[in-house]
């Protein structure tokens, strides 16, 4: 990680290969990179870290089922979540619908490298290794400018953006960070934090 300034459905009988089953009957497309965080002592830890304000305006990049949003919703004055999966949108909607939460709550669905995103203060994001490089580059350029952005990156890409002249992972997107944020690396998130666990070192 690092930091950059249930409705019921059927049972299926059979999962295609590369899901992962979740409770509330929801399977995760591992192709795509669909990790959820279920470790709520570390969705606790990420909240903190962010150092969110009572006033501020959240954008959630991935937010899955909610476990995070749920928090973040808690402690922000608003979250606009951003989300490519239908079916995860869905659950989101339901989750929060007829709570106090849900008037705070703002549902995207889209793929957020080619969505025009909103006014935002800070940016909590849990991403496919995939577009790590590219939604980097989108958020550094994004105006009006936000306070921080707090985002789950595989570990060698967050220790690319960290590292420093000489080290062997120094390179055009270190450079590019380094001169448009501040950059630190805040906490190692074991794969067991996630259902189902990925293969790479977050």
């Amino acid at each position: 990680m690092a930091s950059m300034a249930g409705g019921k459905t059927k049972k299926e009988k059979a999962r295609p290969a590369g899901h992962a089953p979740y409770q509330g009957g929801i399977s995760f497309h591992k192709s795509k990179g669909q990790h959820i965080l279920k470790n709520p002592l570390l969705v606790d830890s990420i909240v903190q870290k962010s150092g969110i304000k009572s006033t501020d305006v959240i954008l959630e990049i991935g937010p899955g089922t909610g476990n995070l949003t749920k928090k973040l919703l808690e402690v922000g004055k608003r979250v606009i979540a951003v989300e490519i999966d239908a079916r995860m949108v869905l659950e989101l909607q339901r989750r929060f619908q007829g709570t106090p939460l849900s008037s705070r709550l703002q549902v995207v669905q889209g793929d957020v490298l080619k969505t025009e995103l909103p006014y935002f203060d800070i940016c909590v994001a849990n991403i496919p290794y995939q577009i790590s490089s590219p939604l980097t580059f989108k958020l550094l350029k994004h105006q009006p400018a936000f306070r921080c952005a707090i985002i789950m990156f595989q570990r060698e890409f967050a220790m690319r953006l960290v590292a420093q002249p000489g080290d062997k992972l120094y390179c055009r997107l270190t450079v590019n960070t380094q001169l448009l944020s501040r950059v630190s690396h805040l906490l190692k998130v074991g794969r067991n934090n996630f259902r189902p666990p990925p293969k790479m070192r977050t």
